[in-house]
């Protein structure tokens, strides 16, 4: 029994020995710690009240900028659609003024073309009509010219005639 007896208390020691050497976990309060906590109580209470008041009025503040916030970017996406839509309106006006543009480019390159052909047209017409009468003045002259000239022929011919027996009246 003797050597039971040792066992037994050399594993008492043994195992001492390492609860000693293992960390102890940290001391609880005492009896009265734990009173003076209790009496400590509404004062933690109000100042947990005051925290919640606080964060409520946070949050509600955060709540109402997100409102502002989620209000504004409607407003915002509102501005951004009217833009875009009349952006899209005015994209669609400039290509129809494109359109018309060029159809008044082509109108008028008919209309300078028809004014070169109307201006060629002008001086032909001035200059067939002043060669006409070029023409006219000219027959004229020559009609003037041919009548002096007849005249002169007829009374050289009743001169000679006349100085040799002077016809049938003289």
């Amino acid at each position: 029994m003797r050597s039971s007896i040792w066992k037994i208390l050399i594993f008492t020691c043994l195992i001492s020995m390492i609860l000693i050497a293992a960390p102890q976990p940290a001391v609880h309060a005492g009896f009265f710690s734990q009173i003076r906590d209790i009496f400590k109580a509404p004062e933690k209470i109000n100042e947990l009240e005051q925290h919640y008041i606080e964060a409520k009025e946070e949050l509600g503040a955060q709540q109402q900028k997100l409102e502002e916030s989620a209000k504004a970017a409607e407003e915002y996406a509102l501005k951004q659609q009217e833009l875009f839509e009349q952006n899209e309106k005015f994209r669609q006006q400039n290509e129809q003024l494109q359109k018309q543009n060029e159809q008044l480019i082509a109108q008028n390159a008919d209309m300078q073309a028809e004014m070169v052909r109307m201006k060629q047209e002008k001086q032909s017409f001035v200059s067939k009509l002043i060669y006409t009468f070029i023409i006219i003045a000219a027959v004229f002259a020559a009609y003037i010219v041919s009548i002096r000239v007849w005249r002169y022929l007829v009374w050289r011919k009743q001169r000679s005639t006349r100085g040799r027996g002077r016809g049938i009246s003289g």
